[in-house]
């Protein structure tokens, strides 16, 4: 019995997109997750005067966004617009982190620091590989 494929060419010129879209669902709700579950030792971790509040809040607002990125990566054909405001958001993100160094640097511990540094530039990968995606799909 000879089996067919199901290969549509129209879909796999997605895939780039759709993997940096899913990798970036999957890193945005784990550190949600994480940020909800360990907000105090995560607030201790960034600084001695960052409130455990604030960490949960941040925890709490990744779950829509990253469902949200999740449910754009599902459809069988990404709507390029919401990828590039995904892709926007990704951008606001990291510059947000590198603002927020620059005027509390003291109030974060070097470990602090190296986090919000690390963290905001994965979130700028991300960025760069869905604005990839998304060029390859303009041509």
């Amino acid at each position: 019995m000879q089996t067919v494929s199901s290969y549509q060419p129209e879909q796999a010129q997605f895939t780039f997109l759709r993997r940096a879209l899913q990798s970036n669902a999957l890193f945005s709700l784990l550190t949600g997750l994480a940020f909800i579950v360990a907000s105090g030792p995560i607030a201790r971790f960034l600084g001695e005067e960052i409130p455990a509040l604030i960490v949960l809040i941040v925890g709490v607002s990744l779950l829509p966004f990253g469902y949200g990125v999740y449910r754009v990566a599902a459809q069988p054909e990404i709507v390029t617009r919401h990828a590039g405001i995904i892709t926007i958001m990704d951008i606001t993100w990291v510059a947000g982190s590198y603002l927020l160094l620059v005027l509390a640097w003291d109030v974060f511990s070097v470990a602090g620091r190296w986090f919000i540094g690390l963290q905001a530039e994965a979130v700028f990968t991300f960025a760069v590989l869905q604005f990839i995606g998304l060029r390859r799909l303009q041509r």
